[in-house]
Protein backbone atom coordinates (compact mmCIF):
# COMPACT_ATOMS: atom_id res chain seq x y z
CA UNK A 1 0.00 0.00 0.00
CA UNK A 2 1.21 3.86 -0.75
CA UNK A 3 1.69 6.23 1.89
CA UNK A 4 -0.73 8.55 0.13
CA UNK A 5 -3.56 5.79 0.17
CA UNK A 6 -2.57 4.87 3.60
CA UNK A 7 -3.10 8.22 4.84
CA UNK A 8 -6.67 8.65 3.03
CA UNK A 9 -7.92 6.62 5.17
CA UNK A 10 -7.33 8.52 8.40
CA UNK A 11 -7.82 11.83 6.82
CA UNK A 12 -10.02 11.27 4.06
CA UNK A 13 -11.10 15.08 4.24
CA UNK A 14 -7.74 16.65 2.82
CA UNK A 15 -8.08 14.95 -0.18
CA UNK A 16 -10.43 15.52 -3.29
CA UNK A 17 -11.99 12.87 -5.67
CA UNK A 18 -9.61 13.67 -8.74
CA UNK A 19 -6.28 14.01 -6.61
CA UNK A 20 -6.72 10.80 -5.27
CA UNK A 21 -7.79 9.15 -8.29
CA UNK A 22 -4.94 10.46 -9.87
CA UNK A 23 -2.74 8.35 -7.62
CA UNK A 24 -5.27 5.61 -7.40
CA UNK A 25 -4.81 5.56 -11.89
CA UNK A 26 -0.70 5.80 -11.32
CA UNK A 27 0.41 3.30 -8.19
CA UNK A 28 -2.34 0.71 -8.88
CA UNK A 29 -3.81 0.52 -12.32
CA UNK A 30 -1.35 -1.18 -15.06
CA UNK A 31 -3.96 0.22 -18.05
CA UNK A 32 -5.92 4.07 -17.58
CA UNK A 33 -8.76 3.44 -14.55
CA UNK A 34 -11.96 2.31 -16.35
CA UNK A 35 -10.38 1.03 -19.46
CA UNK A 36 -11.25 -2.86 -18.03
CA UNK A 37 -14.48 -4.19 -19.88
CA UNK A 38 -15.15 -6.01 -16.18
CA UNK A 39 -14.73 -4.10 -13.72
CA UNK A 40 -14.73 -6.89 -11.04
CA UNK A 41 -11.01 -6.97 -12.84
CA UNK A 42 -10.29 -3.42 -11.22
CA UNK A 43 -7.96 -2.93 -8.22
CA UNK A 44 -10.51 -0.82 -7.24
CA UNK A 45 -14.16 -0.16 -6.58
CA UNK A 46 -16.20 3.70 -6.33
CA UNK A 47 -18.98 4.44 -4.90
CA UNK A 48 -21.23 6.90 -2.87
CA UNK A 49 -22.43 7.01 0.69
CA UNK A 50 -25.97 8.21 1.37
CA UNK A 51 -26.78 11.37 3.08
CA UNK A 52 -29.31 14.02 3.78
CA UNK A 53 -27.34 16.57 4.00
CA UNK A 54 -25.06 18.92 1.72
CA UNK A 55 -21.54 16.96 0.87
CA UNK A 56 -19.52 18.50 3.58
CA UNK A 57 -15.86 17.58 1.17
CA UNK A 58 -15.87 14.89 -1.54
CA UNK A 59 -14.09 11.76 -0.17
CA UNK A 60 -16.40 9.88 2.65
CA UNK A 61 -14.01 7.29 3.42
CA UNK A 62 -11.34 5.40 1.55
CA UNK A 63 -10.85 1.33 2.98
CA UNK A 64 -9.10 -1.55 1.84
CA UNK A 65 -11.78 -5.06 1.60
CA UNK A 66 -10.04 -8.41 -0.05
CA UNK A 67 -7.24 -6.56 -1.39
CA UNK A 68 -8.99 -3.95 -3.47
CA UNK A 69 -9.28 -0.43 -2.52
CA UNK A 70 -12.73 0.99 -2.29
CA UNK A 71 -13.05 4.72 -2.50
CA UNK A 72 -17.03 6.25 -1.52
CA UNK A 73 -17.63 9.90 -2.07
CA UNK A 74 -20.60 12.00 -0.71
CA UNK A 75 -21.17 13.56 -3.91
CA UNK A 76 -21.09 13.14 -7.84
CA UNK A 77 -23.87 10.44 -7.20
CA UNK A 78 -27.60 9.60 -6.78
CA UNK A 79 -28.12 10.57 -3.76
CA UNK A 80 -28.10 13.71 -1.55
CA UNK A 81 -30.07 17.45 -1.92
CA UNK A 82 -27.78 17.61 -4.85
CA UNK A 83 -28.07 14.43 -6.66
CA UNK A 84 -30.92 13.58 -9.30
CA UNK A 85 -33.12 11.62 -7.27
CA UNK A 86 -35.83 12.85 -4.99
CA UNK A 87 -34.83 12.84 -1.71
CA UNK A 88 -37.18 10.05 -0.15
CA UNK A 89 -35.09 8.00 -2.31
CA UNK A 90 -31.75 8.76 -0.28
CA UNK A 91 -33.94 8.52 3.25
CA UNK A 92 -35.03 5.08 2.15
CA UNK A 93 -31.30 4.30 1.29
CA UNK A 94 -29.99 5.36 4.28
CA UNK A 95 -32.96 3.84 6.27
CA UNK A 96 -31.45 0.43 5.10
CA UNK A 97 -28.36 1.02 5.52
CA UNK A 98 -27.99 2.43 8.84
CA UNK A 99 -31.18 1.18 10.66
CA UNK A 100 -31.48 -2.32 8.81
CA UNK A 101 -27.97 -2.76 8.33
CA UNK A 102 -29.36 -3.81 4.69
CA UNK A 103 -26.67 -2.12 2.26
CA UNK A 104 -28.31 -3.83 -0.78
CA UNK A 105 -29.51 -0.82 -2.57
CA UNK A 106 -26.69 1.08 -1.95
CA UNK A 107 -24.61 -1.86 -3.59
CA UNK A 108 -26.78 -1.90 -6.30
CA UNK A 109 -26.56 1.90 -7.17
CA UNK A 110 -22.38 1.50 -6.80
CA UNK A 111 -22.69 -0.40 -9.59
CA UNK A 112 -23.54 2.54 -11.93
CA UNK A 113 -21.76 4.91 -9.67
CA UNK A 114 -18.34 3.12 -10.62
CA UNK A 115 -19.21 2.86 -14.09
CA UNK A 116 -19.81 6.65 -14.27
CA UNK A 117 -16.99 8.61 -12.07
CA UNK A 118 -14.75 6.12 -14.20
CA UNK A 119 -16.27 7.91 -16.86
CA UNK A 120 -15.94 10.67 -15.34
CA UNK A 121 -12.11 10.51 -13.90
CA UNK A 122 -11.42 9.48 -18.16
CA UNK A 123 -12.93 12.72 -19.83
CA UNK A 124 -10.74 15.03 -16.63
CA UNK A 125 -7.91 13.09 -17.22
CA UNK A 126 -7.80 12.69 -21.35
CA UNK A 127 -7.83 16.85 -21.16
CA UNK A 128 -5.02 17.14 -18.45
CA UNK A 129 -1.43 16.99 -18.98
CA UNK A 130 0.05 15.71 -15.75
CA UNK A 131 -2.72 13.42 -14.78
CA UNK A 132 -2.75 12.21 -18.43
CA UNK A 133 1.06 12.42 -19.85
CA UNK A 134 3.18 12.23 -16.92
CA UNK A 135 1.54 9.46 -14.97
CA UNK A 136 1.42 6.75 -17.95
CA UNK A 137 3.00 8.56 -21.26
CA UNK A 138 2.27 5.57 -23.17
CA UNK A 139 -1.43 6.43 -22.79
CA UNK A 140 -1.63 10.45 -23.10
CA UNK A 141 -4.07 11.99 -25.41
CA UNK A 142 -3.98 15.64 -24.18
CA UNK A 143 0.07 15.95 -25.81
CA UNK A 144 -1.50 15.02 -29.25
CA UNK A 145 -4.24 17.22 -29.05
CA UNK A 146 -2.03 20.37 -28.26
CA UNK A 147 0.89 18.69 -30.59
CA UNK A 148 -2.14 19.21 -33.54
CA UNK A 149 -3.01 22.32 -32.70
CA UNK A 150 0.91 23.95 -33.46
CA UNK A 151 1.06 21.51 -36.50
CA UNK A 152 3.90 19.30 -34.52
CA UNK A 153 4.38 15.28 -35.06
CA UNK A 154 5.70 13.65 -31.88
CA UNK A 155 6.51 10.74 -33.88
CA UNK A 156 8.91 12.06 -35.67
CA UNK A 157 10.95 13.89 -32.38
CA UNK A 158 11.54 10.56 -30.98
CA UNK A 159 15.16 10.80 -31.51
CA UNK A 160 15.39 14.70 -30.55
CA UNK A 161 17.33 15.48 -27.38
CA UNK A 162 14.52 18.16 -26.71
CA UNK A 163 11.37 16.11 -24.99
CA UNK A 164 7.70 16.45 -25.84
CA UNK A 165 6.80 18.16 -23.12
CA UNK A 166 8.72 21.22 -23.93
CA UNK A 167 7.98 21.40 -27.75
CA UNK A 168 4.25 21.89 -26.05
CA UNK A 169 5.28 24.36 -23.58
CA UNK A 170 5.89 26.67 -26.42
CA UNK A 171 2.86 25.64 -28.38
CA UNK A 172 1.08 29.38 -27.88
CA UNK A 173 3.89 31.00 -30.02
CA UNK A 174 4.45 27.96 -32.58
CA UNK A 175 0.59 28.06 -33.60
CA UNK A 176 1.52 31.76 -35.08
CA UNK A 177 2.35 32.03 -38.38
CA UNK A 178 4.84 34.59 -37.79
CA UNK A 179 7.87 34.09 -35.07
CA UNK A 180 8.62 37.00 -32.84
CA UNK A 181 11.89 37.86 -31.28
CA UNK A 182 10.13 38.21 -27.82
CA UNK A 183 8.53 34.74 -28.07
CA UNK A 184 11.46 32.79 -28.88
CA UNK A 185 13.58 35.05 -25.87
CA UNK A 186 10.41 34.34 -23.26
CA UNK A 187 10.32 30.48 -24.11
CA UNK A 188 14.47 29.79 -24.40
CA UNK A 189 14.64 32.18 -20.94
CA UNK A 190 11.44 30.04 -19.58
CA UNK A 191 13.32 26.76 -20.12
CA UNK A 192 17.18 27.14 -19.16
CA UNK A 193 16.21 29.94 -16.49
CA UNK A 194 18.79 32.61 -17.71
CA UNK A 195 18.64 35.31 -19.46
CA UNK A 196 18.33 35.51 -23.27
CA UNK A 197 17.77 38.43 -25.72
CA UNK A 198 17.75 38.71 -29.42
CA UNK A 199 19.63 40.72 -31.54
CA UNK A 200 18.05 40.76 -35.48
CA UNK A 201 19.90 41.90 -38.48
CA UNK A 202 23.02 40.98 -37.67
CA UNK A 203 25.88 40.90 -40.41
CA UNK A 204 25.87 37.20 -42.77
CA UNK A 205 28.22 36.76 -45.60
CA UNK A 206 26.29 34.43 -47.84
CA UNK A 207 28.60 32.50 -50.25
CA UNK A 208 28.15 33.28 -54.08
CA UNK A 209 27.45 30.00 -56.22
CA UNK A 210 30.78 28.58 -58.06
CA UNK A 211 29.19 29.78 -61.28
CA UNK A 212 28.32 33.08 -60.97
CA UNK A 213 31.52 34.26 -59.33
CA UNK A 214 32.94 36.67 -61.34
CA UNK A 215 35.78 35.98 -63.74
CA UNK A 216 37.78 37.92 -66.50
CA UNK A 217 37.39 36.74 -69.95
CA UNK A 218 34.40 34.79 -69.15
CA UNK A 219 31.51 35.97 -71.04
CA UNK A 220 28.85 35.74 -68.20
CA UNK A 221 26.33 36.98 -66.48
CA UNK A 222 28.05 37.88 -63.55
CA UNK A 223 30.40 39.18 -65.70
CA UNK A 224 28.58 42.55 -66.52
CA UNK A 225 29.84 45.52 -64.18
CA UNK A 226 26.81 47.51 -62.88
CA UNK A 227 24.82 43.90 -63.70
CA UNK A 228 25.94 41.07 -61.87
CA UNK A 229 29.99 41.43 -61.23
CA UNK A 230 30.87 41.11 -57.66
CA UNK A 231 33.81 41.23 -55.90
CA UNK A 232 34.70 38.03 -54.22
CA UNK A 233 33.28 35.31 -53.44
CA UNK A 234 30.99 36.68 -50.57
CA UNK A 235 28.89 38.97 -50.31
CA UNK A 236 27.00 40.53 -46.95
CA UNK A 237 23.58 40.51 -46.00
CA UNK A 238 21.86 41.57 -43.08
CA UNK A 239 18.22 39.99 -43.59
CA UNK A 240 18.67 36.51 -42.86
CA UNK A 241 20.62 35.91 -39.38
CA UNK A 242 20.41 37.09 -35.99
CA UNK A 243 21.81 36.58 -32.97
CA UNK A 244 21.09 35.02 -29.25
CA UNK A 245 22.62 37.17 -26.18
CA UNK A 246 22.80 34.74 -23.21
CA UNK A 247 23.26 35.84 -20.21
CA UNK A 248 25.01 37.56 -18.30
CA UNK A 249 26.00 33.98 -16.84
CA UNK A 250 27.37 32.21 -14.12
CA UNK A 251 30.63 30.44 -14.95
CA UNK A 252 29.12 27.12 -14.57
CA UNK A 253 26.36 28.22 -17.10
CA UNK A 254 29.05 29.47 -19.26
CA UNK A 255 30.55 26.06 -19.57
CA UNK A 256 27.18 24.63 -20.87
CA UNK A 257 26.23 26.53 -23.56
CA UNK A 258 29.74 26.20 -25.09
CA UNK A 259 30.43 23.48 -27.95
CA UNK A 260 30.41 20.13 -26.42
CA UNK A 261 27.93 21.43 -23.29
CA UNK A 262 25.06 19.51 -22.22
CA UNK A 263 22.69 22.78 -23.26
CA UNK A 264 24.09 23.49 -26.56
CA UNK A 265 22.44 20.12 -28.78
CA UNK A 266 18.83 21.02 -26.78
CA UNK A 267 19.47 24.91 -27.42
CA UNK A 268 19.85 24.05 -31.25
CA UNK A 269 16.91 21.70 -31.41
CA UNK A 270 14.56 24.66 -29.69
CA UNK A 271 15.44 27.29 -32.18
CA UNK A 272 15.28 25.01 -35.06
CA UNK A 273 11.76 23.84 -34.00
CA UNK A 274 10.62 27.76 -33.46
CA UNK A 275 12.14 29.62 -36.18
CA UNK A 276 12.56 26.28 -38.83
CA UNK A 277 15.26 26.78 -41.50
CA UNK A 278 14.42 30.45 -42.47
CA UNK A 279 17.07 31.99 -40.75
CA UNK A 280 20.58 31.44 -39.80
CA UNK A 281 21.83 32.31 -35.99
CA UNK A 282 24.75 32.60 -33.80
CA UNK A 283 25.21 32.95 -30.11
CA UNK A 284 26.91 35.60 -28.08
CA UNK A 285 27.88 34.39 -24.59
CA UNK A 286 28.24 36.66 -21.47
CA UNK A 287 29.72 36.11 -18.39
CA UNK A 288 29.13 38.80 -15.41
CA UNK A 289 31.99 41.00 -14.75
CA UNK A 290 33.39 38.72 -11.96
CA UNK A 291 32.90 35.49 -13.20
CA UNK A 292 35.45 35.60 -15.84
CA UNK A 293 38.57 33.81 -14.79
CA UNK A 294 41.60 35.32 -15.51
CA UNK A 295 44.34 33.39 -17.68
CA UNK A 296 47.48 32.11 -15.47
CA UNK A 297 50.11 29.71 -16.28
CA UNK A 298 49.61 26.43 -15.82
CA UNK A 299 45.64 26.91 -15.13
CA UNK A 300 43.19 24.89 -16.86
CA UNK A 301 41.54 27.81 -18.72
CA UNK A 302 41.52 27.04 -22.35
CA UNK A 303 42.87 29.35 -24.54
CA UNK A 304 40.16 31.32 -26.31
CA UNK A 305 37.32 29.68 -24.81
CA UNK A 306 37.43 30.31 -20.69
CA UNK A 307 40.77 32.37 -20.65
CA UNK A 308 40.87 36.34 -20.02
CA UNK A 309 43.52 38.80 -20.18
CA UNK A 310 43.35 39.82 -16.16
CA UNK A 311 40.32 40.87 -14.05
CA UNK A 312 37.17 42.89 -15.38
CA UNK A 313 37.59 46.45 -13.75
CA UNK A 314 33.69 47.30 -14.75
CA UNK A 315 30.64 46.36 -13.43
CA UNK A 316 29.49 45.41 -17.80
CA UNK A 317 28.79 41.98 -18.44
CA UNK A 318 32.03 40.60 -20.27
CA UNK A 319 31.67 39.51 -23.93
CA UNK A 320 32.85 35.49 -24.15
CA UNK A 321 32.65 33.20 -26.93
CA UNK A 322 30.39 34.22 -30.15
CA UNK A 323 29.89 31.22 -32.69
CA UNK A 324 26.90 29.28 -34.87
CA UNK A 325 26.34 26.49 -33.46
CA UNK A 326 25.47 24.57 -36.52
CA UNK A 327 28.76 25.39 -38.36
CA UNK A 328 31.37 26.18 -35.66
CA UNK A 329 33.12 28.79 -34.12
CA UNK A 330 32.91 32.75 -36.16
CA UNK A 331 34.71 34.44 -33.26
Amino acid sequence: MTGALDQAQKTPWRYGFLNLMRRVDAQLCDTPAGSIWQPRMEKFRLGQTPTMTFAPREIAQVSWQDGRLHLSLYSLGLWGPNGPLPLHYTELALNRSESRHDPTLVHFSNIFHHRWLTQFWQAWRSAQSAGGGLDKPEHDRFAFYIASLSGQDLRESAESPLSDHVRLSASAHLVRESRNPDGLAATLAHYFSVPFAVKEFALHWITVANDEVTRLGTPAQSSVLGNGALIGQAVPDMQYKFRLIIGPLTLEDYLRFLPGGNNLPVLTELVRTFIGFEYCWEIELQLKPHAAPPAVIGGAQRLGWTAWAGKAMHDRPVTGMIFEPEHGLTH
